[in-house]
């Protein structure tokens, strides 16, 4: 979250400061067997939004020069899988 607050920043858009731990106060309030679409579609191995979520944090801070590492983490694990479901990109058996 406080990646997304500094591209937010960076391109302009005003958030509160609060938002960060406002956000994630709401997350921690939530059950933790709960998932979000994106993790059941990797699961299940579904093509996802990642380039929609992650992605668009991705290239938005690097259009910005903000450094947003655990994003690019992010989207770079889960990448691969994405494609495969896309038919993209196949694993060795």
């Amino acid at each position: 979250m406080q990646e997304v607050h500094a591209v937010a920043l960076a391109r302009g858009v005003a958030l509160s400061d609060s938002i960060a731990v406002d956000t994630m106060t709401i997350v921690d309030s939530m059950a933790p067997s709960g998932t979000t679409s994106l993790q059941r579609d990797i699961a299940d191995g579904k093509p996802t939004e990642l380039e929609s979520w992650n992605g668009a944090v991705v290239r938005l801070a690097r259009e910005a020069g903000v450094a947003t590492a655990l994003h690019e983490f992010i989207y770079q694990c889960l990448l691969p899988q994405d494609l495969r479901a896309r038919g993209k990109l196949t694993f060795p058996a």
